[in-house]
């Protein structure tokens, strides 16, 4: 399906709204953005919440920090629908949503379910009717053209994906000590926490809360709930 317009609203996430190392700390800058992209207050928005991709116990830990973000952002809980990509929703009702946001977790897994359920149609008439697609982790590299962009895999039509951005992305690149950029066909992103992708017809910008860059000792990595993303009562 090609757009019959310009769009604008795609915004792609490391790690969402929030400092992993401070949850209490929103990213400045990726949430102001995301406010321009919904455009209207966010208690009034209604959000398609997939976490589809989380299909463990880590990731499914994430998706409800991430479903809490939302909530401390504003939006209601009772505007906030989760979905599974399991047919239970129609084209009509999911295209009454103002955002679908995309969990992190397993890329491969989300994409085969997006391709089972021919959902990548939907989500194409979404970002084309200029409503948001909210992407964190692997929610945002399915956006890319090729979930194997990154480790010289994108000729495989099997892991064709959205191709929103006209880059490949690595995320989490906090916790990936030496790694660099590749020279790639497409531009190779390295997002990190503090950081989010704006992506429209026209192009992409890189978004980044510079007062949450964090230095990670790697003499102590940084655990999942202690260090990171610890939970908040």
């Amino acid at each position: 399906m090609r757009p019959m317009s310009a769009w604008q609203n795609v915004l792609l996430t490391d790690s969402g709204f929030f400092d992993p190392f401070d949850l209490k700390r929103p990213l400045a800058p990726i949430v102001e953005r995301f406010a321009q992209m919904v455009g209207k207050p966010f208690s009034q928005a209604r959000v398609l919440f997939v976490p589809a991709a989380a299909c463990d116990e880590e990731s499914r830990q994430l998706a409800d920090i991430l479903r809490w973000e939302l909530e401390k952002l504003s939006f209601l809980p009772e505007h906030i629908t989760a979905y599974e990509l399991d047919g239970s929703l129609s084209d009509k009702e999911v295209l009454d949503f103002d955002v679908m946001f995309f969990t992190g977790g397993w890329c491969e897994h989300l994409l085969k379910l997006i391709k089972q359920t021919h959902f990548n149609e939907l989500i194409q008439k979404f970002v084309f009717s200029n409503k948001v697609y909210m992407g964190v982790s692997a929610g945002s590299v399915i956006a890319t053209p090729n979930i194997m962009g990154c480790f010289g895999g994108a000729e495989s039509e099997e892991t064709s994906s959205l191709g929103l951005i006209p880059a490949y992305i690595d995320c989490h690149c906090d916790l990936k000590p030496g790694l660099t950029a590749k020279r790639l066909p497409l531009p190779h992103i390295l997002l990190h926490f503090n950081q989010a992708l704006a992506v429209s017809s026209g192009g992409f910008q890189l978004l980044e809360d510079r007062e949450a860059r964090h230095t990670i000792d790697w003499t102590y990595p940084p655990r999942f709930g202690v260090e990171v993303f610890r939970p908040i009562d």
